[in-house]
């Protein structure tokens, strides 16, 4: 039976396959006024109650007037590195807590990969925005209640967790095991005490690895969601997982600083769908100039978030570093918000003799040589500088009987070549050596 209106391969389940469908359901002029109310809101609320925005405000030469949704580019944009300094001025929430710290109930941190980890603060009332969101989200990827799910994502530190509010809302029965315990998702698969799992893209696929490699017959799943990185919408990696697992295979997308939960994918699989009406505002930007790019079906751009209803630590046209592509057309499921798909994150992407690459796009060939091949692969970047002249570093993770391949090293080089149009230095790597099969997959390293 294949997915139709909303619900996953064999749900035969008379639920509304739409969490909120008034909001999920509006169309532009209707979302826009939803969204400008409390935008007014939330504007009132920064130069009251944020020094850091109402200084920028300022800054920016912009007064007290309200500045409506349609003029938000008069407004400068964040970056993660303003975030970070709002935080050094003032710790441990920085200039930016908009609430007395006594109104904060729960606190998420950043994987701190760039320095120290900053904290995420939220209050009772962020708490029920973010679940609204998340609920949205899972629910459009095809979790009912009548679902038992295996989560992979741990409780904390980082917002990965709040998915079990999510889960909790939506009344699926929930199995918690978290990151890297490969044994007991494959003890629960074995015992069959789940049919949906959720996970990164990276760990689906080394599950399936190891299952297809092993030749055990496990209780088949009814459904793969993937997050935490690109991947699940690559269709050489989801069309591998689905195989194995016999599950359908769809991601989601958040981001911390915003909301965990954002974009979800139904079953029909083309595309995520924006999950954050009435809370969140999204924009689309061209990468390089940051000039305006408006949100159609073809589109590239990156994406730009605005709070409409955080309390504690709101964002203002916030650049989210992920690269996309809005799709088109009718995916049949009833939802009228935008859809895409990620091509890649600005900080991963280089140049080669002017041509902009996503290592995504890399493990979108790599994945056709399976099962020569495991299907990680990652870019060896010789420098700081954005540019690198071909041939292009790549390593290849492979199975050890097929680590002194020298045909196929040279056949992913052609394909390469043929698909990206640049010349590439292919590197076979045992899995041994690879690095840790574990949870994600870094798609650049340093040389």
């Amino acid at each position: 039976m294949e997915a139709t209106a909303g619900r996953l391969r064999g749900d035969g389940c008379d639920a509304d396959p739409i969490w909120d469908r008034e909001v999920e359901t509006e169309n532009h002029e209707q979302a826009l006024a939803r969204a400008s109310g409390a935008w007014q809101v939330q504007f009132s609320h920064l130069l009251d109650d944020s020094p850091f925005y109402s200084r920028r405000f300022r800054e920016q030469g912009v007064g007290t007037s309200p500045v409506s949704l349609n003029d938000i580019t008069r407004l400068p944009f964040t970056s993660k590195a303003d975030l970070k300094h709002a935080v050094d001025e003032h710790p441990p929430f920085g200039s930016n807590l908009c609430v007395p710290p006594a109104s904060v109930k729960r606190i998420y941190q950043t994987s701190g990969t760039s320095g120290t980890p900053s904290v995420l603060a939220l209050t009772p009332g962020d708490v029920e925005t973010w679940t609204a969101i998340g609920t949205r989200t899972y629910y459009a990827s095809g979790i009912h209640d009548h679902h038992s799910v295996l989560t992979t994502f741990g409780a904390g530190p980082f917002v990965a967790g709040h998915t079990y509010f999510v889960l909790s809302r939506i009344g699926s029965r929930v199995v918690p095991v978290g990151p890297g315990d490969t044994d007991r998702v494959l003890f629960g698969l074995r015992a069959g005490i789940f049919d949906t799992l959720m996970t990164t893209p990276s760990f689906a696929q080394y599950l399936s690895n190891r299952l297809e490699k092993s030749g055990e017959r496990v209780h088949p799943l009814a459904h793969v969601v993937t997050g935490g990185e690109p991947g699940g919408g690559i269709p050489a990696v989801r069309d591998h997982i689905q195989r194995v697992t016999g599950a359908t295979v769809n991601e989601v997308m958040g981001i911390g600083d915003v909301a965990p939960s954002l974009f979800g994918e139904c079953p029909a699989q083309l595309g995520m769908h924006f999950c954050g009406g009435g809370h969140v505002w999204v924009e689309m930007v061209e990468p390089d100039s940051q000039e305006p790019v408006t949100i159609e079906p073809g589109a590239v751009g990156e994406l730009v978030y605005t709070h409409l209803t955080r309390e504690a630590m709101p964002v203002v046209r916030f650049l989210g570093g992920d690269i996309v592509r809005v799709e088109g057309g009718s995916c049949g499921c009833g939802r009228s918000t935008f859809r895409m798909r990620i091509l890649g994150r600005r900080d991963d992407m280089f140049i080669v003799l002017g041509v902009n690459v996503y290592p995504s796009a890399i493990l979108a060939v790599v994945g056709d040589f399976r099962p020569r091949v495991t299907g990680r692969a990652r870019v060896v970047r010789p420098g700081t500088d954005v540019g690198i002249e071909p041939p292009v570093p790549i390593e290849v993770e492979v199975s050890n009987d097929h680590a002194g391949d020298a045909d196929l090293a040279g056949e992913i080089e052609r394909a390469i070549r043929s698909q990206l149009t640049f010349r590439s230095s292919i590197e076979l790597v045992k899995e041994a050596d690879f690095g840790e099969a574990g949870y994600k997959t870094r798609l650049v390293r340093k040389a």
